[in-house]
């Protein structure tokens, strides 16, 4: 049973990065916290597992604005193509649809590095 609490307190900034942190590996923010604090103190070098959990937090939110930017080119071509009727050249849709594909890659990583350290 977990008798002990502690009380941390966070800027605005630093909770949206835990509640984004915490929603891709689909867990409450108080868990995630628990959990991931647990794992740098289990640690043999609990500094050098926080350095990694930051360095595997700038992945993820590097990706999900890298989404964020393919998502509004997306919309763009969809607003093309309900305009137009016509699709632009095939090869930017290629091009776009791999970076989708390359960015939905480096977050299902991300996310596998984070989880597999729970």
């Amino acid at each position: 049973m977990r008798e002990k609490r502690v009380h941390p307190r966070y800027s605005n900034d630093e909770f949206t990065l835990l509640a984004n942190a915490a929603a891709l590996s689909r867990m409450p923010v108080g868990g995630y916290v628990a959990e991931t604090s647990l794992a740098a103190a289990r640690a043999d070098d609990p500094t050098a597992a926080v350095a990694d959990y930051r360095a595997m937090v700038k992945a993820l939110m590097a990706a999900n604005g890298q989404l964020g930017k393919i998502g509004g080119n997306l919309n763009q071509l969809a607003w093309h193509l309900n305009k137009d009727g016509a699709w632009p050249a095939l090869d930017l849709v290629q091009r776009l649809l791999d970076r989708v594909e390359a960015s939905i890659a480096d977050v299902d990583a991300a996310v596998a590095q984070v989880t597999s350290g729970r």
